[in-house]
C-alpha cells in the first residue's frame, strides 16, 4: 500500500483550516475540514486529528471503532467550544477509512468525501454520503449532479463534528478490487473539480504522485477558493 497526502491553503484563504492524519501501521486515513470564525475551524479540525492520533483502535471492529472515534472527537470539540467563547460554533467534517486486506471500512460526517477508483472499470465512484443541503436535494432527485456542482448553497452542511451531540454517521464497508485507488478529500477539491475530471486525471497518470500534482494544480487553476486537502491511497494486489 502506498499513499500521497496533500494539504494546501488555496489561493484565497489566509490560513489552512483543514487537517489530516495517517496511521500507516493500522492503515487508517482521515481528513477534516474545519469551519468557524476567528480560525476556530482550524482548532476543530486539529482536535479531530489529535483525537485520531491518540485513539485506541479496535481493528476487530473497524466501522464501530471509527464511529466511536468520531463520537469522542465530537464531544471534545463541543467541550472546547463551550470553554472558549470565541470558538463557539466551530465544527469540522470527518472522513475516515481503515483498509484491511481487500476491504475498505469507512465512517463519514459532513461533506468531505471518500471515493474509490475501480481499476478494472476505470471508474471513480463516491461511496460516502454528503451531509449537506445540496447532497440531500440530490438524493431526493430534486436536482441533477451538474446542478449540485454549480449550486450556490453547496457549502451548507447539515452534519459536522462540534455542532450537536446527536450525530448521524455515514458508515459501511466496500470490497476492493486489485489495484483499486482510494481518494479522501475535503470540498476544496471536490467543489472545484468534477468527478469525471478527477477520474480522467487518475486514468491518465501512472503514479499517485503525478495524480496528486495534477489534482492540486487543477483545483488551484479553477480558483483555489478553499483549502484543498486530499489523500490518494494505492491499493496493491495481495
Amino acid at each position: 500500500m502506498r499513499f500521497k497526502a496533500v494539504s494546501d491553503k488555496g489561493n484565497i484563504r489566509k490560513s489552512n483550516e483543514d487537517n489530516y492524519y495517517i496511521d500507516q501501521e493500522k492503515a487508517f486515513f482521515m481528513v477534516a475540514d474545519g469551519m468557524g470564525g476567528h480560525a476556530a475551524g482550524e482548532v476543530a479540525s486539529r482536535i479531530a486529528a489529535d483525537v485520531s492520533s491518540d485513539y485506541d483502535f479496535n481493528l476487530e471492529s473497524p466501522v464501530e471503532t471509527m464511529e466511536n472515534l468520531i463520537k469522542q472527537a465530537n464531544q471534545e470539540i463541543i467541550s472546547e467550544s463551550r470553554e472558549k467563547s470565541h470558538q463557539r460554533g466551530m465544527g469540522t467534517t470527518f472522513s475516515s477509512v481503515i483498509i484491511e486486506k481487500q476491504v475498505l471500512y469507512y465512517a463519514n460526517l459532513g461533506d468531505s468525501r471518500i471515493y474509490v477508483f475501480d481499476a478494472a472499470e476505470d471508474k471513480l465512484q463516491k461511496i460516502s454520503k454528503d451531509h449537506s443541503l445540496v447532497g440531500q436535494l440530490l438524493r431526493d432527485g430534486k436536482i441533477t449532479e451538474e446542478e449540485a456542482f454549480k449550486h450556490p448553497k453547496k457549502n451548507i452542511v447539515t452534519q459536522a463534528l462540534g455542532l450537536d451531540r446527536e450525530i448521524d454517521i455515514d458508515s459501511g464497508k466496500y470490497n476492493l478490487g486489485s489495484y483499486d485507488l482510494i481518494l479522501l478529500c475535503t470540498d476544496g477539491l471536490s467543489d472545484l473539480i468534477r468527478k469525471e475530471d478527477m477520474q480522467n486525471i487518475i486514468i491518465n497518470n501512472d503514479s499517485i504522485e503525478k495524480m496528486a500534482d495534477e489534482l492540486l494544480e487543477k483545483a488551484l487553476a479553477n480558483g483555489g477558493t478553499d483549502n484543498i486537502t486530499f489523500i490518494l491511497i494505492e491499493q496493491e494486489n495481495n
